[in-house]
This record gives structure tokens, sequence and C-alpha cells, in this order.
């Protein structure tokens, strides 16, 4: 039978699919040097497609759905549909692969027919792969899909930050095609190039209005698109917060960029005290999501000073969530112990809810929090202050035929911590101690330990510690007095 034979009411879709877009009315063939196929300028809109006249001499099973085609629009178009039709008996073929699905398959054989389609944000991803896939080249058409998309890809997408966001998003269903494409590749720097480039012209701007004296317009933050790539997993947003990183984003942005993911990401990931088999399935799962997110985030935190860009409450709520959810593994164990030590380089800037943090559930200690932890923390901060001291000497040693003004301890000096801080860090530990000697299960041992592990001149008077000293004994008074009651 010929391709083209006509035939009333013939079903088009096997699945039953409403399209509703323009179709082709008339089907004549035109040849050009590259045996490409071209439609009639007639060209009517109709409920379904193609032209329900023609009767289909295939059918193209992409996933679910089964389309009835035509073989020579198609074979004009797609290099793979053509490799697949070598045989002229063949009228059912199957595209399992197709990047996209039936979707994207659709709009391609919408191309094929010489029907517009909308190359859009939500579309441009799958429609390059899908592109690739079926071998939509120049080598069988003029202005085909490939170059098409591709084009639509460099004027569009590349130039925006939040459209290379967005399509980034879409990519993540298409891997790995998306990743041979190098498509990827090319969205994550171009989000990065972008960025940095804004960052830039903020910076200029900035010197114009300085040297000119005119009022500053308000900026937008540099952090704007920030949100929006929260919707990427992990996988990708890593890539992008390196990239802006290896760009020389500024590190304050890649601050809030991390908290803003770290927030979207760990909604409804909360760990559950569970009691049926089957909540606690759902809570391991969690658990190693959880992990997994708050590892990559402690790795791509910025380089860790004590005048840092990461507030301290972010970095307790990641140490919280680590203990939560730590296991044996050596990764768990590093990121636990880098936040320690993030904490205890900038100890003064904390306050009582930063250190309140909870033991792990499924440790062997039955106290409330987790006491080794804040052990720890506090004794970097210490040792930040001797380190400080021994500087300090060497450079008395160094400037003692100088300025005697010179030679004096400069608590305020860049180097070493202010003698406020050290009097802020005193305070903390005594309301700490305060917290948790009303924990029935904290051994005297531990509580001794944290109470002495200030050094003398760090408190100026001790009312903090004799309250907690005093609170301790009660609670333990009480305790006592109920076990010989009992």
């Amino acid at each position: 039978m010929d391709y083209y034979t006509f035939r009333q009411n013939q079903p088009i879709l096997s699945n039953n699919y409403n399209y509703g877009l323009s179709t082709v009315g008339e089907v004549k063939p035109t040849f050009t040097g590259k045996r490409g196929f071209r439609l009639n300028s007639s060209i009517r809109h109709a409920s379904e497609w193609p032209i329900s006249e023609v009767s289909s001499d295939l059918t193209v099973q992409v996933g679910s759905s089964s389309f009835c085609l035509h073989k020579f629009p198609l074979v004009s178009r797609s290099g793979k549909i053509r490799k697949l039709l070598t045989d002229s008996k063949t009228f059912n073929i199957c595209l399992s692969s197709v990047p996209g699905g039936s979707e994207a398959f659709e709009l391609a054989a919408k191309f094929c027919y010489g029907i517009n389609i909308d190359i859009n944000l939500l579309n441009v991803a799958k429609l390059r792969c899908a592109s690739h896939y079926l071998e939509m080249t120049e080598d069988f058409s003029e202005d085909n899909l490939a170059i098409k998309t591709e084009h639509y890809f460099k004027e569009t997408v590349l130039p925006s930050i939040s459209n290379s966001i967005l399509v980034l998003h879409h990519c993540e269903a298409l891997v790995p095609v998306s990743e041979d494409l190098n498509l990827v590749n090319r969205l994550v720097i171009a989000i990065a190039n972008n960025a940095c480039k804004e960052q830039l012209t903020s910076g200029l701007l900035k010197l114009d209005y300085t040297f000119s004296g005119a009022n500053m317009e308000p900026e937008t933050p540099l952090d704007w698109w920030g949100k929006s790539v929260a919707v990427l997993n992990l996988d990708f947003f890593q890539r992008v917060v390196s990239a802006v990183r290896s760009k020389g984003l500024r590190q304050d942005v890649i601050s809030k960029i991390l908290i803003s993911y770290t927030n979207k990401s760990l909604q409804g990931l909360i760990v559950r005290d569970t009691k049926l088999e089957k909540e606690r399935v759902i809570d391991s799962e969690s658990k190693k999501k959880q992990r997994l997110i708050v590892e990559t985030i402690v790795r791509l935190l910025p380089t860790q000073g004590r005048k840092s860009s990461v507030p301290i409450a972010f970095l307790s709520s990641l140490l919280k969530m680590v203990i939560a959810t730590s296991s044996s593994s050596a990764s768990s164990g590093s990121c636990r112990s880098d936040l320690e030590r993030r904490i205890g380089l900038q100890l003064d800037q904390a306050i009582l809810e930063d250190v309140l943090i909870p033991k792990n559930p499924d440790g062997a200690n039955n106290t409330m929090y987790d006491i080794d932890s804040i052990l720890r923390i506090f004794s970097i901060f210490l040792n930040l202050d001797e380190e400080d001291d021994e500087e300090e000497e060497d450079r008395h040693h160094r400037n003692r035929f100088g300025d005697e003004a010179e030679m004096i301890f400069d608590f305020d000096s860049p180097g070493s911590p202010k003698q406020s801080s050290i009097l802020k860090v005193s305070k903390l530990m005594d309301n700490y101690l305060a917290e948790i000697a009303l924990d029935t299960n904290l051994t005297t041992s531990k509580f001794i330990a944290l109470a002495e592990l200030l050094p003398d001149h760090a408190r100026i008077i001790s009312d903090g510690l004799y309250r907690a000293v005093d609170i301790y004994l009660k609670v333990k008074t009480l305790e006592h007095f109920s076990h010989f009651m009992n």
C-alpha cells in the first residue's frame, strides 16, 4: 500500500490522545540536496495530528504511549528512525529510551511534520536530548531540531542565571544524555560566570557612586538567585557552588546560598523517635538522606576563621543534625570534627541555645546533652587563646627595643581574642553548667571537668559558677533522697 492512501475517519493515536494543535493539511514531499522532506505550505488547524485523512503506515511505541504516524516525514528528519526502517516491511518500532519520554517524542514528531513547536525553558533540555537520540541533525535536514534547540540554548538560556538554573533542574531527569551532550557542565559554568560578572558590576557601581558623591540606588542582593538554586538536586547544587567559588564569588554570598539550600532541602526530614517497625525504616532512610545533605554542605562551607561569614547558629544546627544522624563512618566523624572546630573558632559569638547540643538517642550515655562535644569546642577556643599568648610573647620579644607602647599586650589586636571575648565565653560556660546541672544523669566527673576547664583569668567574678554548682548539688540531693524514700 502507498504511504499516503487517503481514508476517512482513520484513528491516528492508539492511546486516544487529543492534541489540539496545528497540523499538516496536505502532504506533498519535495526533495532538497540533503534529501530533506519539506511540507506544502497549505496548513490547517485540526483537533488531532497527523491529518486524519491519511492512513498511518508506522506505529512508534514510546514507553506506554503508541503513536500512529507516517514513515516519510520521520525518516526525512531523523537519522535513527531512518536506520530502523531499512526494511520497507517494518510497520512497528519501539523507542524505549527517548530522553524526555513520550512528551519529548511527540514534540519531535510534530517538528518532523512541519508543525511549529514552542521551544521554551521547560522543554529545551529534553528536546535537545531527544534530538540527539533521534539524530535530528543537519546531516539529514536543514534547520533540524538539534540546531534549533542549540540556538535557543545559546541565545536564551546561557546568558541568564535564572534561566540556566531552571534548565539545569530539568537536566536532572535527562542524565546521562544531558551529561554526554555537555549541557550540565555548560550550564554550571554559565551560572558561575554570570554570578561573578554581577558581583564585579556591583563593585564598579559602588565605586562610581563613591567618587561621584551621588546617592546610590538600592542594589539587588548578589545572592538573589540563591533561593532558586535550591531546586537542584544535591549533586548539581554542589557543582554550582564549587564553580562559583572557583570563579571568586564572595564567601558571604556563598554562605547565604548554602543556608537557603539547607533550610529547603531538609524540610520534612525530621528525625523522629519512632515506635513502629515501619516508621523505623522510614526514619532510617530520612537519617541517611539528611546525613548526606549535611556532610555535603559542611564540605562546601567557606574557609573558616574567627571572622566568619557563616553564622554560628547555622553551624550549631548542622552539628546537632550530624550528631542526631551520626554513623560509624569516617565521613561522619570528619564532618563532626570540622563543625566543632568552626564553632570553637567563633565561640564568643554563641548563645546558650547554640551549645545545648542533644546527644545521639542511640548513644551509650544517658545524659540529655552531648557533654564531650562541648568539652572539645571550649578546648578549641582556649587553645586559640594559648596560641595567641605565644604569638604575643614573640612579638613582645621582637619589639623589646622598640616603642614601649607596642610592648603592651593588645587584647583588641586582630591576631588575638579580645578580653571581652574570653569573658563572654566564661559567662556562656556558667550558663551552660547551670542548664546541664538539672540533668540527673550527669556524672560529677563530667560536671567538674567542665567547671575547671576555663583558666582563672577567664572569670572576673564567679557568681555564675557558684549558681551552677548550687543547682547541681540540689538536684543530686533530691535524687539521693528520692532513692532513699523508694
